[in-house]
């Protein structure tokens, strides 16, 4: 059984570890480089989570930390399809390898749906991979039309 909850300051060591063991299985990085963007992070949960525009979800088995998911909020001009000018992005939704295939991952992004619907949030967006599917399509994501497109202004490292 799982205990899901929602991320406080008090966490924000345990977030950049989830984060960092998101990266190193998907996305592998130097030492050094983790080391920068958990700089950044740090600065980020700082004021991100006092504003709301970042919410952090974490999942307990026990006392271990099981899976993990964080909401990136952002206010837009509104319009007939957001008419609250709040959009999300899910993103690094995961799952450690041995809590896998028993709905943990589910469970949390289930609760950080439920989270920006209180907080009046029009859309989650998210890039899913192949993995992780399956579970978004339980939840409710679907594919939309538009093609998401990206203008790259720095050089990745």
């Amino acid at each position: 059984m799982i205990e899901v909850r929602f991320a406080t300051k008090d966490d924000v060591e345990t977030l950049v570890r989830l984060r960092r063991d998101f990266n190193d299985e998907w996305h592998p990085h130097t030492a050094a480089q983790q080391a920068g963007f958990a700089d950044q992070f740090r600065r980020l949960l700082d004021q991100g989570l006092d504003t709301g525009e970042f919410v952090a979800v974490l999942g307990f088995v026990g006392a271990e930390l099981a899976s993990g998911a964080f909401l990136v909020i952002d206010d837009y001009p509104a319009n007939c399809e957001i008419p609250h000018g709040r959009l999300a992005t899910l993103i690094d939704v995961y799952t450690y390898p041995q809590y896998r295939r028993h709905g943990y991952g589910r469970q949390v992004v289930a609760a950080i749906i439920a989270k920006a619907r209180e907080l009046e949030v029009d859309a989650i967006d998210l890039l899913a991979t192949k993995a992780g599917q399956g579970v978004y399509d339980q939840v409710g994501f679907e594919i939309r039309e538009n093609v998401p497109m990206r203008l790259v202004l720095t050089t990745a490292i």
